[in-house]
């Protein structure tokens, strides 16, 4: 099978001398709805109970990175506990326990968990969103005052901050809206919708104007005479970051939520066509760039890594029904003890649980919505004729980004077809890096793309004369035989 790889010069450069094929994550692809799966959440009150008691977890854990002057990135994606018990034996595992306990028997809470494990209600990431803003404050107000008492923070600063945060938003209000329309889901959405959207703009422009009038936690009042404080931190970056705490927790801990169910992929990408003017604009550099070809043979595998261990190359399907998975039954990066964990009420374990029961089946089910999001693509994207080689990050081994580089099997890279508009400068370039590997390559040919007036479309020609084998002596290819 032959693969064809569209690339930039400065791009095919680097996969021709390093050997090795770059696996991008979904944040490198060009499509924002790559992977895209609808998360909802639905189960039973004792469900909800362990939700919100993770949640209040992961706001003493931001509120523990803030005071520890950790960056934004860390805030944003490191700040969920998946494990309360990997504090185990530490002082921090009972602060963050008595916090769960304390949190879930709230009032606000438990009407909350109640109304929506109830009801069995099906849950969207924006309602999610919208139900932790009712209980925000209530939570990092029990942080701050746990955290006061274990002299984590000055008193006088904490006692500052509760003030500023003690505004209760009416859990009962919401809970009893919410239970005039849970019987129809389409007109409960729209009235959380409608609600959210008055509820969003005036959190917005509170805490703008309290972030505008009031000191920073921590920090002192920032204004444009002073950039900096003591400790050298920009006053403006912990501004920034003590909002993240304050008022964009919800969103931050909902978007952790769905990273959380699958592991992240990387993927090559390749197509079945060569002649693609779209894609030869779009990943050729406007036809100034070339298309590396690879060939398979009769096996659907390429051969990549240290070992050259085939993995399998898959079409993308493209078009489909939405992939939609349930939060509470889809927990397959945690252990069933995790699992348990996050499913525990106040009077004992959700029923969800039992999702998990048949081991055997509930994987397959996990690993067809995990290979849905991999290999599938809205219809737009047909005409790139896609295949792919993705792996998964399920034991981290590619959060260093240079393991996300892949030495690929020589034999594989049959040819290269040169853009349209690919200059000879750049062709020599090109030649030269292949010089260098010549003694690897076997039936290497090259190609030049021409544009057909009578067919109108793009032609691929070969260069007859155009042989590795035919140049010898210096890699950068002056000398010909």
């Amino acid at each position: 099978m032959k693969l064809y790889h569209y690339r930039s010069i400065s791009s095919a450069l680097l996969e021709i001398e390093n050997g090795t094929f770059h696996f991008a994550s979904k944040e490198e692809l060009n499509d924002p709805l790559e992977g895209f799966v609808r998360v909802f959440w639905q189960g039973d009150k004792m469900a909800w109970e362990g939700l919100f008691r993770h949640y209040i977890y992961s706001v003493a854990r931001a509120l523990e990175l803030y005071i520890l002057k950790a960056d934004d990135e860390t805030l944003y994606h490191g700040t969920l506990v998946a494990d309360v018990h990997c504090y185990k034996n530490n002082f921090f595992e009972k602060i963050l326990l008595k916090l769960g306990e304390e949190f879930i028997t709230d009032t606000d809470v438990q009407n909350l968990a109640g109304v929506y494990g109830d009801n069995c209600l099906k849950v969207s990431e924006k309602e999610l969103q919208y139900i932790l803003f009712y209980i925000h404050n209530n939570a990092l107000i029990r942080c701050l005052e746990e955290f006061k008492k274990n002299k984590f923070v000055p008193a006088e600063e904490a006692e500052k901050q509760i003030k500023l945060l003690n505004f209760s938003l009416s859990v009962e209000k919401l809970v009893d809206a919410i239970k005039k329309v849970f019987s129809n889901e389409k007109m409960r959405v729209q009235t959380i919708e409608s609600m959210e959207e008055i509820f969003e703009e005036m959190k917005e422009f509170s805490y703008i104007m309290k972030g505008a009038e009031n000191d920073i936690f921590l920090h002192g009042k920032g204004s444009e005479e002073q950039i900096y404080n003591n400790d050298g931190n920009s006053v403006v970056q912990q501004h920034r970051k003590w909002l993240i705490v304050m008022a964009d927790f919800p969103k931050v801990f909902v978007a952790q939520l769905r990273d959380m169910i699958y592991p992240k992929s990387y993927v090559v990408c390749f197509s079945k066509k060569n002649d693609n003017s779209a894609m030869c604009g779009n990943y050729a550099d406007c036809h100034k760039g070339v298309c590396l070809i690879y060939d398979t043979g009769d096996e659907a595998k390429l051969k990549v890594g240290g070992r050259h261990i085939p993995l399998d190359v898959r079409a993308i399907s493209y078009g489909g029904e939405s992939i939609e998975c349930n939060f509470f039954q889809t927990l397959g990066r945690l252990t069933m003890v995790q699992i348990r964990e996050w499913l525990l009420g106040v009077d004992g374990v959700s029923s969800c649980y039992e999702a998990f029961s048949d081991v055997e089946e509930w994987r397959k089910r996990y690993w067809k919505i995990y290979d849905a999001k991999i290999y599938r693509k809205t219809k737009n994207w047909e005409h790139e004729k896609e295949f792919r080689v993705a792996v998964s990050n399920t034991f981290g081994e590619f959060d260093v980004p240079q393991k996300q580089n892949m030495s690929f099997d020589w034999n594989l890279l049959k040819g290269v077809i040169f853009g349209i508009r690919t200059s000879e400068y750049d062709k020599k370039q090109i030649l030269d890096k292949l010089i260098k590997h010549k003694d690897e390559l076997s039936d290497f040919t090259f190609y030049q793309a021409e544009y057909s007036a009578e067919e109108q479309k793009i032609k691929i020609r070969k260069k007859k004369f155009w042989r590795l084998i035919n140049y010898k002596g210096k890699v950068d290819g002056t000398e010909k035989v």
